[in-house]
């Protein structure tokens, strides 16, 4: 046990050698290090206290406690692709990908204009995500756009929104999986409170999250295959049902092109939101590994999961439509996840009549999928863990496990508030439009930046200077991309508290196109200000990597 010990520590001496924080240089390899990975490594040397608390804070063997700082080259040990398609199919693959999907019976959409808007959507918002992952420089993915938009506007701004981005998406997909657990508890005469199944399936992301990245891929690679088993249970209920066809239209169709502009911000909402995470998940990728690969194990993965959960999705929404009233009235009492659960167990409603054969078997394929919220939720709050210490440099200080608990108790609480608004469907389309909003603003940021100025390259830059003020540019220009590109977000957005003057142009009930302004609006401010910005460096900071 102690010669571990040693090996531990002399590992963790090994990692801490060369890390540069602010920029500093010292002769010393110790005062090169963050404060709390001094305190880890003296932690680690003496292990003289045994309290429960410094080992959670210091990390215990195989949790990862690197946060923000460069991985090196020779920590970049995961080769096999498939981790990494695994990874971002398990990410996609869950109860909320169904939930996009249905959101159909909130738009009024028939069932062939859906799948066309999945299918091409779907296709080219899978693209960005994996395009940021393949950059092999060490540092997650808003580290690295800190040196394309700034210490300011990264830190600011787009940590902060990708924050409770994250901590919405944990929220909204476990509000999904409790609905399901519900209905299952109303069918079967049983009384567990909503907020206890929440904490479960939080404690179970938590547990996953605090391990971090290998534990993480080590799940995901397996996660996918318990919610296709009920996938394939959903699509024979549906085939025997005969309740969904091709071109079938709902009874409460409203079709036009405002509700097809809404549909669409949703599914861009959900396939780009992982764009200001998608190097988070590929740090550990050695630059031995072609692109290309990487490339189509990202986009194949994410594409993938994305037609299978929003296309059935949508086929649960018209089953519920066009199905038994008892169908509907489950749906009504309890939500999307009752809608899963009443298609599954046709007969498992609160009144009750026929056959019960299937009601057991559906009730544990339910729970099945319910538990596969964790898939999902495991990568959100792992981003959100990273983030959290690029926000402020005091908040470096806590160390990455310690915010996935932090972030799990934010989660919960917004779990719960969701809950009691029986508003799922109005409250997760709000919610993936906003991810839409703020996921345009960044990508015609660092678009511009990344193809324009920089012509695809990302090998600039010493992944050192990370902390380095110096070497980072200003932000100006990003920052007043950003604000611009808030102004053409209100002009498009068609929500229910606030509908812009070109969204309602669109149709008698707007249009939703706040994501394609707030794009076109900060790329087209940032290629105008940013040459400016340039000249300004060279004149007052010429030793940064803006030039």
């Amino acid at each position: 046990m102690s010669a571990s010990k040693d090996s531990y520590t002399k590992d963790l001496e090994k990692e801490s050698i060369n890390i540069e924080f602010q920029g500093s240089v010292s002769d010393s390899n110790t005062n090169s290090l963050t404060t709390f990975e001094k305190n880890q490594l003296s932690f680690k040397k003496s292990q003289k206290k045994k309290n429960i608390f410094q080992f959670l804070w210091y990390g215990l063997e195989g949790v990862e406690t690197k946060g923000i700082t460069p991985v090196k080259p020779e920590e970049q040990t995961d080769t096999s692709v498939w981790n990494t398609f695994f990874m971002f199919l398990s990410t996609t693959n869950g109860i909320a990908g169904l939930s996009t999907g249905f959101l159909a019976i909130y738009y009024g959409l028939s069932y062939s204009s859906i799948i066309l808007i999945i299918i091409f959507f779907g296709f080219v918002s899978c693209i960005p995500v994996a395009v940021f992952a393949v950059f092999n420089t060490g540092l997650r993915q808003l580290t690295l756009t800190r040196f394309y938009s700034g210490w300011f506007t990264t830190c600011y701004c787009f940590c902060v929104m990708n924050w409770f981005s994250s901590a919405g998406w944990c929220s909204i997909d476990s509000s999904a999986a409790a609905e399901a657990l519900a209905a299952i508890n109303q069918t079967s005469g049983h009384n567990i409170p909503q907020w206890a199944a929440l904490l479960v399936l939080l404690v179970g992301s938590m547990t996953i999250v605090f391990f971090g990245y290998n534990v993480i891929h080590a799940y995901e690679r397996f996660a996918w295959i318990a919610t296709f088993i009920v996938y394939v249970a959903i699509i024979v209920r549906l085939k025997v049902t005969g309740f969904v066809k091709i071109g079938h239209d709902s009874p409460k169709r409203s079709e036009n092109i405002g509700n097809a502009f809404g549909f669409i911000s949703c599914i861009f909402g959900f396939s780009t939101a992982w764009c200001t995470s998608a190097a988070d998940f590929t740090t550990y990728i050695p630059k031995s590994v072609p692109k290309w690969k990487t490339f189509l194990a990202i986009f194949s993965g994410m594409y993938l999961g994305l037609l299978i959960t929003n296309i059935l999705g949508a086929a649960i929404c018209y089953a519920i439509l066009n199905g038994p009233q008892e169908w509907q009235d489950l749906y009504d009492a309890n939500g999307f996840g009752a809608a899963v659960y009443a298609v599954l167990a046709p007969n498992s409603y609160p009144e009750g009549s026929g056959p019960k054969g299937m009601e057991g078997f559906a009730k544990f394929l339910t729970i099945i999928l319910a538990i596969s919220s964790i898939s999902m939720t495991t990568g959100s709050c792992y981003s959100l863990t990273l983030n959290s210490g690029q926000i402020h440099p005091s908040l470096m200080k806590i160390p990455r496990h310690i915010w996935a608990l932090i972030g799990s108790l934010v989660s919960f609480g917004l779990s719960l508030a969701f809950a009691e608004s029986k508003k799922f469907s109005s409250t997760f389309s709000n919610i993936m439009n906003m991810v839409g909003y703020y996921v345009s603003l960044y990508l015609g940021i660092f678009g511009c930046e990344l193809y324009v100025f920089r012509r695809g390259r990302y090998d600039f830059f010493d992944p050192n200077d990370y902390d380095n003020y110096k070497k980072l540019p200003v932000g100006y220009a990003s920052f007043v991309a950003m604000c611009v590109g808030i102004i053409g977000v209100f002009l498009g957005m068609n929500q229910s508290f606030w509908s812009g003057y070109i969204a309602r142009k669109i149709s008698d009930v707007g249009g939703e196109i706040g994501w394609i302004l707030g794009f076109g609006f900060s790329f087209f401010t940032y290629l105008v200000l940013r040459p400016f910005e340039a000249r300004y460096n060279r004149k007052h900071h010429p030793d940064n990597y803006l030039t």
